[in-house]
């Protein structure tokens, strides 16, 4: 090739690589604006689904022998005390009791921060902070929901949020699909309440993920189903894609009403219940274990509530076959034998999961207290 073709390709390459350049430039800020649903859109096949200043660590592979230099003080599955079934139509609950790992705990929870004014969860449309007014740690797990902002939000995460902190970060992803502007009189700058948790176990799953389209659609398929169950629809003039609002609409509080009545009492005078185990259409779901009696009472109504409503939306026929405590058993264990990996969750907790072929489990650590299992979320895949 002559010297001067030579120079014309290498001055042409040049040439065009600067043009795309600029044209990437140029294109950027359109790029990596928040989309319609209020999230900042990177890979066009995939929306991130969390907040952009939120990152989690990339999850390290664990040896199990080392499993236990990790995780901090925790009552194994194999001293768990099971109570016997508790059931209401097609929902069966185990009580789990033992000793608390963590008796001093002063922890204050996303709900009754909200309420009491002690938090303020912020939304500026691309990531969401949360002060911590209160003088205890404020505890967020894995689930809750928070409404109003400028879409309903669920944090898919367990989190400590010190005390007296502002501007901490939080995952979140999207549980109402079709708004990104205040709805009614909520402010939406904020979050007004988090009344609510994700209330199935594929749901929890997904949001775990972070597979924001299989949370959206994980709630269209809740709503047809509670619809189906509960008499008719659930979706609120207001926001019909809004979870937050199906769970609040009349239908489901009157339909999951008895389930409460005549569940929500089996933890009264219970002073070593620590956690317990959720059954639906004679199919074990999933089972939370806390570091005390304490935190697992402030818990308690949000989590029957929810586990009412999956109960609710996966009615058939029958209640289904009953499980005995020695299914519970190989459930639980099962899932604590599982490979291990770790993450640093947030500033304050590590999170240590565990996976089966048929199960899995996330323990979550306060590294402030020697990574003492605050939360065990046992999950069937």
């Amino acid at each position: 090739m002559k010297a001067q073709n030579i120079a014309l390709v290498v001055a042409s390459t040049i040439t065009g690589l600067f043009l795309a350049s600029v044209g990437l430039v140029l294109a950027w800020p359109f790029l990596t604006a928040p989309g319609p649903n209020g999230f900042q859109v990177v890979n066009l096949e995939r929306p991130m689904a969390a907040i952009p200043d939120f990152q989690v660590a990339q999850e390290q592979p664990v040896a199990k022998q080392e499993v236990e230099n990790i995780r901090g003080a925790v009552l194994p599955t194999k001293e768990y005390a099971l109570s016997e079934p508790h059931t209401h139509g097609n929902l069966t609950i185990f009580l789990i009791h033992g000793k608390d790992t963590m008796p001093a705990a002063n922890i204050v929870t996303l709900q009754e921060a909200l309420e009491q004014n002690l938090a303020v969860v912020h939304d500026t449309g691309a990531r969401l902070t949360i002060d911590n007014r209160s003088n205890a740690p404020l505890f967020i797990q894995a689930g809750d929901i928070v409404k109003g902002g400028n879409q309903d939000r669920t944090l898919p995460y367990d989190m400590l949020i010190p005390a007296r902190t502002n501007g901490t970060p939080m995952a979140a992803l999207c549980v109402e699909q079709e708004r990104s502007f205040r709805r009614g009189d909520e402010p939406n700058s904020s979050f007004s309440t988090s009344s609510e948790q994700l209330p199935t176990r594929a749901l929890k799953l997904a949001a775990h993920r972070q597979a924001q389209n299989e949370v959206w659609n994980g709630v269209k398929t809740l709503q047809a189903n509670l619809a189906r169950n509960a008499g008719g629809s659930v979706q609120a003039p207001l926001s019909r894609s809004s979870l937050q609002l199906s769970l609040e609409h009349q239908r489901v509080q009157d339909a999951v009403q008895n389930y409460l009545t005549d569940l929500a009492p089996t933890t009264a005078g219970k002073n070593d219940a620590i956690g317990f185990v959720v059954v639906v259409n004679g199919k074990i779901q999933s089972a939370d274990v806390y570091a005390s009696n304490a935190m697992f009472m402030k818990l308690w109504p949000k989590l029957i509530r929810a586990s009412a409503v999956e109960a609710l939306a996966e009615r058939q026929g029958g209640a289904g076959a009953q499980v005995n405590i020695e299914a519970v058993r190989m459930f639980l264990a099962d899932a604590e034998n599982g490979a291990a990996f770790r993450t640093q969750s947030a500033q304050r907790t590590v999170t240590i999961r565990q996976e089966s072929g048929q199960n899995v489990l996330f323990d979550t650590c306060d590294t402030a207290q020697e990574n003492v299992v605050l939360h065990r979320s046992f999950m069937a895949k």
